[in-house]
C-alpha cells in the first residue's frame, strides 16, 4: 500500500469480477439513518498467472468484523455467534460458495494482467477494498480501489468515475466501465447491503453514534518545557481527528505525538495527542481541534492557563515538620519550669509568678 493510499481512509478497493465481490463489500441499514455507518470488506489474493495460491476476505461493519474467508478452508466464519443466528445458515451456505466460485473471477484476473509478461510464474499481490456508506438522501455512497503490489492500480470514486493509475490497468477499463458491470453493481447494492447490513445493525449494541468527550491539559515539565495533552474518549464511531492550532495557524512546530485510536472497554473509542512546545513558549493561545462526525463541524477546545504553582507536598511536609517541632520545644519548656518552680502542670500560673522566679534564679 502506498502512503497516499492509506492517507484516504474512506476509499477503499474492489474489482470488476462478479457481483459478489460488491456484495460483501457493500453496507447500508435503512432502518437506521440517524446515525453513520459504514460497511466494508478487503480481500487478499496471492497467485500467479496461472495458479490461485492464497485468497483471504474480511469484512467490518463500522469497526466490528462480521466475517472471515479463508481459501485454505474454504469456510465463511462469522466473528460472533449472534451474526450467524441474525443472517441464517442458507445465507452463510451460499455466500460461501459464491466465495469458492470468486476464486476463478481472481485467477482470470492474474491471468489477464500476465497476458503479455514472459514471467507468467511470478507472485502477484492483489489488494481489493470496497467502502460503502448510505447517505443522507438514502443514497449509497460507494468507492472501489485496488492495488497491485502495493503500487495503486484503479479505484472508483464516490461519484462513480473511475481512475486509472497504472497502464496495465486500461485493459480492464471496458470491463469497469460496461453498462452491465454498473448494473449488477447497482442491483447488489440493492439486494443485499440494505437487507444484511439493517440485520446486523438492528441486533448490534453499537448502531448508535456518540460524540467525543475532550479534556486539554497543560502541564509544566520539570526542565521548564511546556506540554500540552488533548485527548478524546468516548466516541463512536472510530474515524476522528485531532489536531493543535494557535490562532488560526496549524502548528507544525514542537514534538509532537499521537496514540492510535484505542478501543474502550464499552465499544467506543479513545485518541490523544500530545506536543511538547518549543524552549520560551509559554504555551497560550493554544487550541485542540477534534472533528468528529457528531460533532458536525470541527470543534475548538482552548488549552487552559498557566495553573497556579502550589507547594509541593515535600515543602509542605517540611514546613509542618517544623511547625510541629518548635511547638513541642515550647511545651517541654514550659512543663519543664512548672517543675522546677513548683508549679502544678494543671495550675495555671500568672506572669508575675513566672517573672519573680526568673529574677530568684
Amino acid at each position: 500500500m502506498t502512503d497516499k493510499w492509506n492517507g484516504m481512509e474512506s476509499q477503499r478497493r474492489k474489482g470488476p469480477f462478479s457481483p459478489l465481490l460488491l456484495i460483501l463489500g457493500a453496507q447500508a441499514f435503512m432502518g437506521i439513518q440517524a446515525a453513520h455507518h459504514k460497511h466494508e470488506v478487503q480481500f487478499t489474493v496471492v497467485g500467479t498467472g496461472n495458479s490461485l495460491l492464497d485468497l483471504t476476505m474480511v469484512d467490518f461493519v463500522d469497526d466490528m468484523q462480521v466475517f472471515l474467508y479463508d481459501k485454505q478452508n474454504s469456510q465463511l466464519m462469522a466473528k460472533e455467534a449472534w451474526i450467524s443466528q441474525v443472517l441464517g445458515a442458507k445465507f452463510r451456505e451460499k455466500t460461501q460458495q459464491k466465495l469458492i466460485d470468486h476464486e476463478k473471477s481472481f485467477l482470470w484476473f492474474l491471468k489477464k494482467l500476465r497476458l503479455n509478461d514472459t514471467n507468467s510464474d511470478k507472485n502477484i499481490t492483489l489488494q481489493l477494498f470496497v467502502v460503502c456508506e448510505p447517505q443522507r438522501d438514502s443514497d449509497i455512497g460507494n468507492q472501489i480501489k485496488i492495488a497491485v503490489d502495493g503500487e495503486d492500480f484503479c479505484w472508483l470514486d464516490e461519484i462513480g468515475q473511475w481512475f486509472f493509475m497504472m497502464p496495465e490497468a486500461e485493459s480492464f477499463k471496458p470491463i469497469l466501465m460496461s453498462t452491465f458491470w454498473a448494473n449488477q453493481k447497482a442491483y447488489y447494492m440493492q439486494e443485499y447491503c440494505y437487507g444484511i447490513m439493517k440485520k446486523i445493525l438492528q441486533h448490534s449494541s453499537r448502531k448508535k453514534n456518540v460524540p467525543p468527550e475532550v479534556t486539554v491539559l497543560y502541564r509544566e515539565a520539570v526542565d521548564g518545557i511546556i506540554v500540552l495533552s488533548c485527548s478524546a474518549t468516548g466516541f463512536y464511531p472510530s474515524c476522528i481527528l485531532l489536531h493543535w492550532q494557535k490562532g488560526r495557524d496549524i502548528i507544525a512546530a514542537g514534538k509532537q505525538s499521537s496514540s492510535s485510536t484505542l478501543p474502550n472497554a464499552d465499544g467506543t473509542f479513545y485518541q490523544r495527542i500530545i506536543i511538547e512546545l518549543p524552549p520560551g513558549d509559554p504555551g497560550t493561545n493554544y487550541d485542540c481541534v477534534v472533528d468528529h462526525i457528531e460533532l458536525g463541524t470541527p470543534k475548538v477546545f482552548p488549552v487552559p492557563g498557566k495553573p497556579p504553582k502550589k507547594r509541593t507536598w515535600t515543602v509542605t511536609l517540611s514546613i509542618l515538620g517544623v511547625v510541629i517541632f518548635v511547638l513541642s520545644c515550647a511545651m517541654s519548656f514550659i512543663q519543664w519550669k512548672k517543675t522546677n518552680t513548683g508549679y502544678s502542670i494543671h495550675e495555671c500560673a500568672t506572669m508575675e509568678d513566672i517573672q519573680m522566679d526568673i529574677q530568684e534564679h
